[in-house]
């Protein structure tokens, strides 16, 4: 199978650090076993946890604090570990790497944070207090307070087992020496040789940074596929993976058409190829668009003005032209404009006919807009236009593939008209954007292209990484919940923020229909009383097949195409 996507991901692979959805799929695909996973099949049950490593669901004491999983005995790694069982203590190891702030770097140990003693370890496996092993086949949990999707969290690649031998001495590169348990490894894995000191070791050669990704099949797992209900009856069809990384997407979408790539994963198609395989019989089918539990939204950061002012903020809501946007990404096929920022599918549709912000067909309201500027500090004369010097150059930070230059030509004509100017500034997505938008210290005011994708199906996986304090350094662009001390530190003017910590926490410790109103009345809160973001889109994943690929499956719990369900015409890799 032959694959292309535009950019590396930003994590190197490392699962503690890796938070890209394009990586979510290819871990639960393909490399890694977690406690519990997904059938990697779409809509509502492809977001159900499943006992994966596990030999079945936990069991949960009264109170609701502490949780047990057994684990599946006779379970190995894959080489040169294919002897060496996979055992509680493996993951207690994961967890530890997670728990410090280097080794987690732009990942998510917020998730984790509820199991005693996490954020005290620092990277100390022993000191995680709540988490003990009382036989090598199960794993006790003791929470500080309940956590209703804890199933959930051991879903993440980043709790997956790690050899403890294998961890030593590469935390900041462990992707590049990553130890397989799923059916795929990277090439020359088993050239690993861990008994070399850290610094002598020689990383696989199926990861090169920048340019390429190679997965082969990981024999252990063949073996042992019989321990594999979730994807040992998928067959995991492909013998071979190979995933080159850069180029355009018009030349990309190109390579599809002559054959010589099955599908461009995590790009953008292009309109002109959506439209030309819409239009033939033949090719209509390869065309796919899914929801993905997912949004596009433009962040806005709190402590630097005008964004300081909530009115601005409410103004900009109003001003953009969302069904411009989506134009500019390729239209409806790519999702249905967004009102708030939880996808309904995760709130039971109770805000599915909210938005705040509405305007006639999506296209922004000047009139609103402007009467919501008139009452901001930073409208002087109060007419609607934002005219103090905090309103022009605001610094923008954004993505330069396609299609964001035109939507940041949209949102640059969009914001004029309110009196706000931006001074763009453009990069790779991963190495440039996210890294600047999530450095609170890089003071990036704008951020008008990130989106946002579940982690699991539950939407503490928006209020939690993108609205509260724990967030900030990763995820958490608007700087909602910064402390005083912090802001003072990165050099803000700006000396305090809302916050909706409390309202996190309350919703977290919410089980069944509770659950879902808390984090749906939260939703309601940050789109009235706090306004950090304006979301236009929840979102739909495009892709375009060549010819060659069949048994289209798409995975809805990572909202990408399911990587091991897919098989080709005339067999190949």
């Amino acid at each position: 199978m032959n694959l292309a996507t535009p950019a590396d991901i930003s994590g190197g692979w490392d699962p503690a650090k890796e938070y890209e959805a394009i990586a979510f799929e290819f871990y639960r695909c393909c490399l890694t076993r977690t406690l519990l996973s997904y059938k990697g099949i779409a809509g509502a049950p492809g977001n159900v946890p499943a006992p994966d490593l596990a030999a079945g669901p936990p069991t949960v004491s009264q109170d609701q604090l502490t949780w047990t999983f057994k684990i599946k005995p006779g379970i190995h790694y894959g080489p040169p570990f294919q002897t060496t069982e996979i055992t509680a203590q493996d993951f207690i190891t994961a967890l530890g790497r997670l728990s410090s702030a280097e080794g987690s770097a732009g990942g998510y140990p917020f998730y984790f944070s509820v199991i005693k003693g996490f954020d005290a370890a620092k990277g100390d496996p022993t000191k995680i207090t709540g988490l003990s092993a009382p036989d090598p086949h199960t794993l006790q949990v003791q929470l500080t307070q309940p956590a209703g999707d804890l199933p959930f969290r051991f879903t993440l690649p980043a709790t997956a087992p790690i050899p403890a031998a294998a961890a030593k001495g590469h935390i900041k590169d462990y992707g590049r020496f990553l130890v397989s348990t799923g059916p795929y490894m990277f090439e020359g894995e088993q050239n690993l040789n861990f008994k070399d000191s850290p610094s002598s070791q020689k990383p696989v050669a199926g990861y090169q940074p920048n340019r390429s990704w190679i997965f082969v099949r990981n024999p252990t797992w063949v073996k042992e596929r019989s321990t594999d209900s979730l994807r040992g009856t998928n067959d995991a069809f492909a013998d071979r993976i190979e995933v080159s990384i850069g180029g355009q997407d018009t030349d990309l979408a190109n390579k599809v058409d002559a054959g010589q790539l099955d599908f461009v994963y995590g790009g953008v198609p292009p309109a002109e190829q959506i439209q030309k395989y819409s239009a033939d019989p033949n090719l209509k089918d390869q065309v796919h668009s899914d929801f993905s539990d997912a949004f596009r939204y433009l962040s806005m950061n709190l402590a630097i003005p005008p964004f300081d002012d909530i009115h601005v903020r409410k103004a900009v809501n109003f001003i953009v032209d969302k069904d411009g946007l989506r134009r500019a990404r390729g239209g409806p096929l790519f999702g249905d404009l967004a009102g708030h920022i939880v996808p309904d599918t995760l709130e039971a549709d109770q805000l599915k006919s909210f938005d705040p912000y509405a305007s006639p067909n999506g296209a922004g309201d000047l009139t609103k807009a402007k009467n919501e500027m008139k009452q901001s500090k930073y409208d002087t004369n109060k007419d609607g236009i934002c005219d103090a010097p905090e309103c022009k150059d605001i610094l923008a930070i954004t993505d330069n593939a396609p299609p964001y230059p035109d939507q940041n030509a949209l949102l640059q004509a969009n914001l004029t008209k309110i009196g706000l100017t931006l001074n763009v500034k453009s990069g790779d997505r991963y190495t440039f954007m996210y890294a600047k938008c999530q450095d609170p210290k890089a003071q990036a005011a704008f951020c008008p292209s990130p989106g946002w994708g579940k982690d699991y199906a539950d939407a503490s996986t928006f209020g939690e990484p993108l609205f509260s304090s724990v967030g900030i350094g990763s995820s958490n662009y608007s700087l909602v919940g910064a402390s005083s001390s912090l802001l003072k530190s990165d050099g803000y003017k700006v000396t305090t923020v809302p916050s909706v910590d409390s309202k996190v926490s309350q919703c977290s410790g919410e089980t069944g229909d509770q659950r879902v109103t808390c984090w749906a009345n939260l939703d309601k809160f940050l789109m009235t009383d706090v306004v950090p973001i304006v979301p236009w889109l929840f979102d739909k994943t495009v892709n375009v097949l060549s010819t060659r690929v069949l048994n289209y499956t798409y995975d809805q719990s990572a909202g990408e195409i399911s990587i091991d369900h897919l098989a080709l015409a005339g067999g190949g890799a």
